[in-house]
């Protein structure tokens, strides 16, 4: 493996000359990318396995609501471990690849060495998928943003955002920042579906559909590439779920294809995952600003779903493919995707009846009440959590969720939220929008 490693790095080399450093990434428990640089010469170290990468023990358990304290379990070692198919140029820095990495624990047994890492756990599931259905998993994912000023409040422009796919906030400085972002992304070899305005101060890019993993590698790239460009032309793109107060909240969707997909084994998993949607909202909907977004038109406020209803946390865009919405950028999304994938593996596997029909009314045009009175003809009962801690309850309570992910990991990450829900709740919107926007 090593030679392969060494060999493929080479490669890579040698078809980009103009690269010089390498950042190491991972992203912890938090949804947050974390980086180290080092030379083209220590990469290469790296690579052909003479030497290795190690970290302290406070790399995936830091709060955002504490940062940087944090509470590890004591002294431990970290290696990361590249993967190195993994490697591309940063299309926004092209003297610099990137590589996203794994995070082993060395204090764990040799055989438990990734028990607590996302990425890992996201391989497995796919294996276990290859092995239970032939259909071809891909994903696209869409990054909502807005922009703000130095203060931290909406950026002012003549060329102001004010509605869903508009030529308005896309005919001056805004577009030609947009374009070298596509322009970018390119380079890192991603591409951009579409970008568009979304609503009143937001924009989305779409990225095209790739295999899961590669798909999630692109949108770490993508997220960074877009943050980085618009810093250079003054202005921060975040991606923070309630970046301002009276303005828009930001989701990260992702659709999800069976390709080709038949009736039964779809539907199957398509019930799989409703059946755990709950507990799937402590990944998705990862923090506590993220249930903001619990809300019509969002990530929607009943566990459903509809064919092209995008009142719901699932939309349906044909059978065999899915617009998961209760997913935003505080999520670890190797975590939560692979959350996602054993739930639905989980419902194939037992070849599970989908009991809720395809609802196809707006529900936030209703009355709560009145909504869930209608929508229990389509055998719809459950409203979404509202909280934070509503959805870790859901997640402490289902074992069987908690065995696919892994007791090791589990408890790791849940005792990172547990904290976000202590010390956010004590903190004053201001402060906590702060902690938000800083980080995403």
């Amino acid at each position: 493996m090593d030679a392969q490693n060494k060999s493929l790095v080479n490669i890579f080399f040698t078809g980009n000359l103009c690269v010089k450093f390498v950042r190491l990434q991972w992203v912890d428990y938090s949804g947050v990318l974390r980086t180290r640089i080092i030379t083209k010469g220590r990469c290469q170290q790296l690579a052909s396995g003479s030497d290795y990468y190690q970290l302290a023990q406070n790399c995936m358990v830091i709060p955002l609501s504490t940062a940087p304290r944090c509470w590890p379990d004591g002294i431990e070692e970290w290696n990361l471990c590249p993967d190195w198919t993994s490697l591309r140029v940063c299309g926004f820095a092209p003297t610099h690849a990137s590589v996203m990495c794994a995070t082993a624990n060395r204090n764990l047994s040799a055989t438990d060495h990734f028990a607590r890492c996302p990425r890992k756990l996201l391989s497995k599931v796919l294996d276990a998928f290859d092995k239970q259905d032939k259909s071809k998993l891909l994903m696209g994912f869409e990054i909502e943003f807005v922009l703000l000023d130095e203060t931290f409040n909406l950026a002012k422009s003549m060329d102001q955002t004010v509605g869903y796919s508009m030529t308005a906030g896309l005919r001056t400085e805004k577009l030609v920042v947009m374009e070298e972002i596509v322009a970018a992304l390119e380079v890192s070899g991603i591409e951009v579906y579409h970008f568009h305005t979304e609503i009143v101060d937001q924009f989305e890019v779409a990225l095209s559909p790739m295999p899961p993993m590669q798909a999630i590698d692109a949108l770490m790239m993508a997220q960074e590439t877009i943050r980085t460009i618009f810093l250079r032309y003054g202005l921060r793109a975040t991606m923070a779920p309630k970046p301002v107060f009276n303005g828009p909240q930001s989701g990260c969707h992702v659709h999800v294809s069976l390709n080709p997909g038949t009736k039964d084994s779809s539907a199957s998993f398509l019930a799989g995952v409703l059946c755990k949607l709950k507990p799937l909202c402590t990944f998705g909907l990862a923090n506590y600003d993220s249930y903001y977004r619990v809300s019509g038109d969002c990530a929607g406020e009943w566990v459903a779903w509809g064919t092209h209803n995008k009142d719901l946390p699932v939309r349906q865009v044909n059978p065999n493919r899915w617009e998961f919405r209760f997913l935003d950028v505080t999520a670890n999304m190797y975590l939560s995707i692979a959350a996602i994938l054993v739930a639905g593996i989980a419902g194939m596997k037992r070849q599970q009846p989908l009991t809720i029909s395809d609802v196809q009314l707006v529900p936030s045009a209703l009355s709560h009440a009145e909504a869930g009175r209608q929508l229990q003809a389509y055998g719809v009962t459950e409203s979404m959590p509202s909280k934070l801690e509503q959805a870790l309850d859901a997640a402490k309570h289902d074992e069987e969720l908690q065995g696919w992910v892994g007791t090791e990991l589990f408890e790791q990450y849940v005792k990172v939220k547990d904290k976000e829900v202590e010390y956010f709740s004590k903190m004053t919107d201001e402060d906590r929008k702060l902690v938000f926007v800083r980080h995403f």
